[in-house]
């Protein structure tokens, strides 16, 4: 894999992020990655996943317990109950098709806690559409996980400006802007 600029950029202003989260309780910022189809996104994500894993593993060599990364991937229309799943499935976490959303939700967030889950990478979030209900409703959900959750998250989809993600806090890394500082 070539190391290019920009995905040394995404890790670089990442990193610091997850600095900056590390003793905060709440209001945590993240990062989106957003750009056309095609421009490396996953890639970016991928590889700061796996530089953030590395140097954890580093600095824990004997921690074999521990899970810094997880990724998840946002489906196509997508609702908050699809969403916990694909969390849990990360995780290995199985449960009955009738299981509640809560159920899954609070085994997912204390696997996280358990395993010191640290940074949380969210790809294709272009497939929330906040224009239903069940969209609007399972972004709620991915705030809800950053909310309960004492990890960064770092987003990646295609246009994500375009579509109005309010009451977001992130860093936008996208093609005409490499990853500026959040507000």
């Amino acid at each position: 894999m070539v190391n290019t600029p920009t995905i040394r950029k995404v890790i670089a202003t990442s990193r610091l992020l997850i600095q900056l989260n590390r003793n905060q309780i709440s209001a945590r910022r993240g990062v989106i990655l957003s750009g056309a189809s095609g421009t490396g996104k996953t890639t970016a994500l991928t590889q700061l996943g796996r530089a953030h894993e590395l140097a954890i593993r580093k600095r824990h060599p004997r921690d074999r317990h521990r899970l810094p990364v997880v990724y998840a991937t946002v489906p196509p229309a997508a609702t908050p109950k699809m969403l916990a799943m694909e969390f849990a499935r990360f995780f290995g976490l199985t449960f009955p098709s009738r299981a509640n959303v809560t159920d899954i939700v609070d085994a997912v967030c204390a696997t996280a806690a358990h395993v010191h889950v640290d940074l949380v990478l969210v790809d294709e979030l272009h497939n929330l559409n906040l224009a239903t209900r069940s969209g609007a409703e399972a972004s709620d959900q991915l705030k809800y996980f950053a909310e309960r959750l004492p990890a960064t998250f770092a987003y990646a989809g295609i246009d994500i400006e375009s579509q109005g993600l309010r009451g977001w806090r992130w860093a936008a890394c996208t093609r005409s802007s490499l990853c500026t500082p959040p507000s």
